[in-house]
């Protein structure tokens, strides 16, 4: 179990970094488009998934992960309708995940 949450860490790290920064910025600099910043983290989560699963196959861990990290989100820099991203982020990270998973087992 414990080398399964050694190999999410960078990814973790990366997500985090990409869900926290970005709503900070675009606060600081009064952007457009902070409304847009759920959407972006979806995407990060996504690509961060992929790159996961086609390192080191397919593993939910990553999408529950993705998802648990997201919530201090919703309370920090959201409102509380932001809380379906937290499902949205779960299943589309998961998707990836596996995605990256086939492209893994096509490359061998």
């Amino acid at each position: 179990m414990k080398e399964r949450f050694d190999n999410t860490l960078p990814y973790i790290i990366v997500t985090v970094v990409f869900y926290y920064s970005l709503p900070l910025i675009c606060y600081a600099l009064k952007s457009p488009f902070y409304n847009l910043t759920p959407v972006v983290d979806v995407c990060v989560s996504m690509a961060v998934g992929f790159f996961f699963g086609k390192r080191f196959g397919g593993d939910w861990l990553m999408a529950l992960e993705a998802a648990v990290v997201f919530i201090p989100c919703v309370y920090m820099f959201f409102n509380p309708t932001a809380w379906i991203y937290v499902l949205v982020i779960a299943i589309f990270s998961a998707f990836a995940v596996f995605i990256g998973a086939v492209f893994r087992k096509r490359g061998r």
